[in-house]
């Protein structure tokens, strides 16, 4: 099991306050994480909970009244949504207002307040026509998945690759299991959630905002009595490399190998193998665009990419059925390349600045300073992005070719 209970007495508290100075914003942003083990089982009802949840409160009866209570706010913006960090599944309450408005802030937390702890209700359960309605909605949405084949490639393999923990299991849902979700199920998985969730609180502002900010987040009257923890993720090692094959009859097939990076993402070395994935398929000058694509014409496109909650690195691609064998060799073969050649010191600096431009451009984006942050905190590593930088620009030609020779090719996914 990757969730487990600790025997331990009840740690009763009311939730973790976050807050990001910054001064280049024009409004303030306050987030609400529900953070609860990604389980097969309530999957699907949390990402029914996301849809329900924005039609209203008791005191906002209608979406058409949140609507308005927005725009009464000056325009202010609110969404429920569902984030998926390493095997969390995390319920997300947003809401963006105008900055230095005291009373708007107080407005903002009350309203908050309303939708998380007074939602609608019809008896025992949720209002049954909202129910039904979004449960149609979801399902639709399950069934687009496969509309776009890369993403759906991207997370078949990752589903095989980790059916031994739960970072494989879809956080949007699944449909077999909308059917059997009713107004009364869903209130009382959410009552389950308020209990038991990790409560984290986001809020970004300017210097002399904080201790109001502050003093307001600590009036949510959360009562978190938490009792689960997730264990790192580890990767089944396969004696062979998992080789999955699934026919949809496409115009363009899509091949997806996932590698086991042996690197854990608190770890100092994932700056690293930050690099590393740059140099293999980061970016239009790697070795996997030039070798497989624009050499050998051998696919319509190619990248690679990390998850950061997770020691896993994917190269997906689009090629013709027939390619398959000579892709999987090339990949094989740039990778090989990448773990024997001599980095030129130009290359390794224009590797490293490409990283940092993205690193150094969330400092213009409220929701990626928060995200950045919330990653941090479930690390407990708690770097700044400027920290973070630091460790990027300390990566040598050595470290590089370390984490290269520490991939190692786990699954196989083909979609044709």
């Amino acid at each position: 099991m990757t969730i487990t209970i600790q025997e331990q007495k009840k740690s009763i508290q009311q939730c973790h306050i976050h807050f990001l100075e910054e001064q280049q914003f024009k409004t303030n942003v306050i987030t609400i994480l529900l953070r609860i083990p990604l389980t097969r089982q309530n999957t699907t009802k949390t990402a029914l909970l996301a849809e329900v949840l924005k039609n209203g409160c008791k005191k906002y009866p209608s979406k058409r009244e949140v609507s308005q209570k927005m725009d009464d706010m000056l325009g202010s913006v609110f969404d429920v949504s569902i984030l998926k960090k390493g095997q969390e599944q995390i319920l997300f309450f947003y809401l963006e207002t105008v900055k230095y408005e005291k009373e708007l802030l107080k407005q903002g937390f009350d309203f908050l307040q309303n939708m998380l702890f007074a939602p609608l209700q019809e008896g025992k359960g949720f209002p049954k026509k909202i129910v039904q309605r979004e449960k149609k909605i979801l399902e639709e949405k399950i069934k687009s998945r496969q509309d776009d084949k890369k993403e759906y490639a991207k997370i078949r393999c990752l589903e095989e690759m980790c059916k031994e923990n739960a970072f494989g299991i879809f956080a949007d849902g699944y449909i077999e299991d909308i059917k059997e979700i009713d107004e009364m199920v869903l209130l009382m998985h959410y009552k389950n959630i308020i209990k038991h969730s990790k409560v984290e609180i986001f809020m970004t502002g300017e210097k002399q905002q904080k201790n109001d900010m502050i003093e307001l987040a600590n009036k949510m009257p959360f009562q978190s009595d938490f009792l689960w923890q997730t264990e790192p993720i580890i990767l089944k090692q396969n004696k062979e490399i998992k080789q999955v094959k699934q026919t949809l009859h496409t115009a363009q097939s899509r091949i997806v190998l996932g590698f086991d990076t042996n690197v854990m993402p608190e770890q100092k070395e994932f700056a690293s193998l930050l690099i590393c994935n740059e140099l293999f398929g980061g970016s239009p000058t790697s070795l996997l665009f030039q070798n497989v694509r624009e050499k050998e014409g051998a696919c319509y496109d190619i990248n690679s990419f990390l998850f950061r909650l997770c020691p896993i690195l994917m190269v997906k691609a689009g090629i013709e059925k027939q390619y398959y064998n000579k892709a999987v060799e090339m990949i094989k073969n740039s990778l090989k390349s990448l773990q024997e050649k001599t980095i030129e010191k130009q290359e390794l600096e224009q590797a490293k600045q490409s990283i940092i431009r993205y690193y150094i451009s969330m400092k213009d984006s409220q929701t990626a300073l928060m995200d950045f942050a919330l990653n941090e905190w479930i690390l407990k590593t708690n770097r700044t992005i400027e920290q973070f930088i630091k460790e990027i620009e300390q990566v040598t030609e050595q470290d590089i070719q370390k984490r290269a020779k520490q991939l190692c090719l786990n699954t196989i996914y083909f979609l044709q």
